[in-house]
């Protein structure tokens, strides 16, 4: 095939990072597929509205007819028309955007001029390519009427946003574009840049950098580099400074506007120094030898400083706002990711200038991170299928298949999912992590997870004989799930990620190569158990129950015709998983009894592997955890609110699960019995109630890193398991109890779980939960007795390894190991 891609070439010509990453990009396809690719461009001068304006027609009249495929980055090159177009996304204009708030300008047009407002009307009433023509016969009038410097075509203006708006609705349109890939995850989530209703591919441009010996200086050092201008916030890092206790420097490399004031900011403190312009060759070396790199800009797009900086070993702290570089760094393990305050920031700075061993390996993880980060990455979701020809593929395929048989170890188990497990959130990702991690040490275990169109497909060794192979849902599949998840107003990816995965091909020959030569397959949920059938793989199969799943959807779906056909379906497919497995494990006794009767299985061929967790190495004291709850509340209450700081700090975390929906808005019933309490409910299930009237007391911060999940396990005062509904064990009363954080629960919520009322936990049934919470609250000495009590509990019977040997032992029945390990 022929391929092109279309970009901006700026006037005055400059080459920065977009000229650099559409070059390489036709490099990588030219070199890496067996496509030619050619770059072309027209100049853009986006300095007026006349010169922007010039630009996006003559894109729009570009006749690419020649090549068969077109990739465009960046407005105005995506307003070429052809029938395979494919929109990379960088980004839009930003100041018609996101950033408009900034500028201080109205949205709608002053007292518009005649031509200015027959413009304006165009656009309200047309919104298809069609329109285009007489748009830019109305743009050249009113140009020639008015003139260049007439108010109404002032840049930046509320005209121009009106008109690039359009222009860029109507090229970025479904039906003018055949795949969508977004630079990041933040680019992907902001507000207009993409069509409603499409969830585009994620793939971040590759920024590793050539290994370089590191930079020796006389005393270590933090460096950082980029643009000295505002959004990078080298204000922020140079106040946290402050709070960095070792006697260690901050180098920070880069020209721009604000060098004189940040100059004059960094004055007082003799560590910090302003580098200028540093040769880029000089970069991976300073990289390198820095002890960590800040990079704190607000809202980034990407950020490749941070990928260079991993690239090198090199640990980056940044922020929870930082946007893309939020996304390559994982808190406390490829780095640190604070609060955009200066203390959050000095303190992640001074815990890694002084211990040099942890910023090691941190570094460590963050050249693995970055190396992931590919060409081939990039290229797979831009074109998908059309990466390889028919022939080379089906031959690259086939060859895949027999290396794996070749190579493949006769032990190893494959375990089919619907969602990762590197990155654990939800109790599923927690149980399958910890569950299958500690299988793996026994045998070898690669999980295939089929996910959303917008994440990047990798493979990757997350522990110890422990692989996960990503692969994204196709377009078509994206797009069948969304439809029916708006139909039934609830997410339906996991149904129809079976039922419809016909629709990703890749998913099955993923799991085709994974299985050849494996001993088993372990069904994590019963909804992948269609890819089974349509690969016709003879191997044993363990049926892995994390619920009841009929159970649970009853209580979920609407009880319309939809949903009782949807209904009718995951009965169907969770029969067969239960019929047609060799072995079931569930979560609990009353799960297996339910399975059973589900499927006329005989009750022998199930084995409980419970729900487990990890056990903290040391907890507070009862002393310390009221002195951390006491400053947690007072550093979080909002200085001058009406209401006095609460007395105690309550914690739930939940997913977006029915069960967990039910339990916050039990929490928002409850929340006014307890005035004086603080009541955090994390998780995903916090959007479910943006537009509900809140107690002053509740407060939904979203789900939160897993460090910061334990940090808040080990300050607040109480821990509240509210589950009303729900099947199998409940994972979170685990982590709760483990933590050695006081527990109010219902009786409901310890199903499957041995905990015994006044010894462990404190137990109500809803109408008296409150008052059991003030019971605790006013009993320290009783609560901590319970809480350590609890803790051993649960280190001697839930803990994960014990459980993986039990997992371990169930598959060994299906599939002898032909090795002792």
């Amino acid at each position: 095939m022929k391929i092109a891609v279309v970009a901006p070439d700026p006037v005055p010509e400059t080459f920065g990072g977009t000229e650099r990453a559409v070059a390489d990009l036709t490099t990588a396809i030219a070199e890496r597929t067996p496509h030619d690719a050619e770059l072309v461009k027209l100049p853009v001068d986006e300095t007026t509205l006349p010169g922007l304006l010039d630009a996006y027609e003559r894109f729009s009249l570009l006749d690419l007819s020649d090549f068969d495929r077109v990739i465009t980055v960046k407005y105005p090159a995506w307003m070429v028309d052809h029938p395979h177009k494919i929109v990379y996304l960088f980004h839009p204009l930003r100041g018609f955007y996101d950033t408009w708030p900034t500028l201080g300008l109205p949205l709608e047009v002053p007292n518009p001029a005649d031509h200015t407002y027959a413009m304006m009307h165009l656009m309200r009433q047309a919104h298809h390519r069609g329109a285009y023509d007489e748009f830019f016969e109305r743009w050249h009038n009113a140009l020639a009427a008015l003139g260049p410097d007439h108010p109404d075509f002032a840049f930046p203006s509320p005209f121009a946003r009106l008109a690039v708006r359009w222009l860029d609705h109507i090229a970025l349109d479904p039906e003018h574009v055949e795949r969508y890939v977004a630079l990041s995850r933040t680019v992907a989530n902001r507000p207009d840049y993409f069509p409603a209703r499409i969830a585009p591919a994620v793939a971040h441009l590759p920024g590793a950098l050539a290994q370089a010996a590191p930079t020796h200086r006389d005393r270590p050092y933090f460096f950082t580099a980029s643009r000295l201008d505002g959004p990078k916030r080298h204000t922020l890092l140079i106040d946290a400074m402050a709070h960095v206790d070792p006697d260690i420097d901050l180098l920070i490399a880069g020209t721009g506007p604000l060098r004189d004031e940040l100059a004059a900011r960094a004055a007082h403190d003799p560590r910090i120094s302003l580098l200028g312009f540093v040769p880029d060759d000089d970069l991976p070396g300073l990289y390198a030898g820095a002890r960590a790199v800040p990079f704190v800009p607000a809202d980034e797009d990407l950020g490749l400083i941070t990928l260079e900086a991993l690239s090198q070993g090199t640990p980056v702290v940044t922020c929870t706002d930082a946007g893309g570089p939020a996304e390559q760094v994982k808190d406390r393990v490829t780095g640190f990711v604070t609060p955009p305050v200066p203390a959050a920031i000095g303190e992640a700075l001074t815990t890694l200038a002084a211990d040099p061993d942890l910023a090691a390996r941190l570094g460590a993880a963050g050249r693995q991170r970055a190396n992931l980060v590919t060409w081939d990455t990039v290229i797979d979701a831009v074109l998908g299928e059309d990466r390889y020809d028919t022939a080379e593929q089906a031959k690259r395929q086939a060859a895949e298949i027999e290396a794996a048989r070749e190579s493949t170890d006769p032990d190893r188990v494959v375990v089919l999912s619907t969602f990762t497990i590197d990155d654990p959130g939800h109790g599923g990702q927690i149980r399958a992590r910890n569950l299958y991690g500690a299988l793996a040490r026994q045998r070898p275990v690669e999980l295939v997870a089929l996910v959303d169109a917008g994440v990047l497909p990798s493979r990757t060794e997350i522990a110890p004989g422990l692989v996960q192979t990503v692969v994204s849902r196709s377009a078509a599949h994206q797009r069948e799930i969304e439809t029916t998840s708006r139909a039934m107003r609830i997410p339906m990816s996991d149904l129809l990620a079976g039922s419809a995965i016909d629709l990703t091909p890749a998913y099955l020959q993923a799991v085709r190569i994974a299985a050849a030569g494996a001993s088993a397959i372990v069904l994590a949920e019963p909804y992948l158990r269609p890819a089974i059938d349509r690969l016709e793989l003879a191997i044993p199969v363990l049926y892995d129950a994390y619920n009841v799943e009929t159970e649970l959807k009853a209580g979920a779906y609407p009880n319309s015709e939809l949903g009782r056909t949807l209904l009718a379906q995951v009965a169907e497919v969770e029969r067969r998983a239960v019929a047609e497995a060799a072995m079931i494990t569930t979560c609990s006794e009353a799960d297996a009894a339910a399975l059973a009767a589900l499927a006329g299985r005989d009750r022998n061929a199930f084995v409980v592997v419970s729900n487990g967790t990890t056990i903290p190495d040391a907890v507070p004291s009862a002393a310390e955890r009221r002195e951390r709850s006491r400053r947690w509340r007072h550093r979080y209450w909002t200085a001058g609110s009406q209401h006095a700081v609460p007395r105690h700090l309550a914690v739930f975390f939940g997913s977006w699960h029915p069960p967990n929906l039910d339990a916050a808005e039990f929490l928002i019933e409850i929340a006014p019995l307890l005035p004086d309490v603080l009541i955090l409910s994390v998780g995903h299930h916090g959007a479910a109630f943006t537009n509900w009237i809140l107690p002053p007391n509740l407060v939904f911060p979203g789900k939160v890193p897993t460090g910061a999940k334990d940090r808040l396990l080990a300050v607040a005062d109480v821990a509240l398991n509210p589950m009303r509904i729900g099947s199998g064990t409940n994972l979170k009363l685990l982590e709760m109890l483990g933590a050695g954080v006081p527990v109010v629960s219902t009786r409901f919520g310890i199903r499957g779980i041995d905990v015994v009322d006044g010894e462990h936990l404190r137990l109500a049934e809803p109408d008296g939960f409150a008052a059991a919470v003030t019971q605790v609250l006013s009993d320290p000495v009783g609560s901590a007795r319970r809480a350590a009590a609890a803790r051993q509990l649960v280190a001697d019977r839930y803990s994960w390894a014990a459980l993986g040997d039990r997992l371990a032992d169930a598959v060994a029945d299906i599939a002898p190991r032909t090795t002792r390990k």
